[in-house]
């Protein structure tokens, strides 16, 4: 079995912003502050999205404010990346900001980004079903002329 290197890293990992804000609400719940929240979330995120959070965890550390620290995170690298670390960053402003047990808050947050996930695509399948009613409408007529419309008409031409 090869050995990985840290330039091979390929393992799947989470990049869904609800599912890391239920994770770090559990952590919080936990009594770990928020660096260490941080640093035991991005063992289990996308790569990508774990190099955002170390660089992240590590300015805050160094004492850097809260703004310049996630300022360090840099652009995404792909998409979704950065909703789901920007999610994080707005969610967990609070309590890094004011040190209150805000896990309920943080659990909310992941509620409510579901149901607007959910939304958006029953919204998605909504339109998807009016877009396809001419293509299926054009590939069934001529089964029905077929099938339909032309036994009817073989059956009256010898009457006439």
């Amino acid at each position: 079995m090869p050995q990985q290197t840290a330039g091979d890293d390929h393992r799947p990992g989470i990049a869904d912003a609800p599912l890391m804000l239920d994770l770090v609400g559990a952590i919080l719940t936990a009594g770990a502050p928020v660096g260490q929240a941080l640093a035991v979330l991005e063992t289990s995120c996308d790569p990508s999205v774990a190099a955002r959070l170390r660089r992240v965890r590590d300015a805050l550390e160094l004492g850097a404010e809260w703004e310049s620290a996630w300022e360090t995170a840099g652009p995404s690298a792909a998409r979704g990346c950065r909703d789901c670390v920007d999610e994080l960053r707005r969610t967990l402003r609070f309590a890094a900001g004011t040190g209150a047990p805000s896990a309920s808050i943080i659990h909310a947050c992941a509620a409510q980004l579901r149901r607007r996930r959910n939304r958006e695509v029953e919204r998605r399948a909504a339109a998807l079903g009016v877009r396809l009613v001419v293509p299926l409408g054009v590939c069934s007529l001529p089964a029905f002329v077929c099938l339909g419309v032309l036994p009817v008409v073989w059956a009256v031409l010898p009457s006439l």
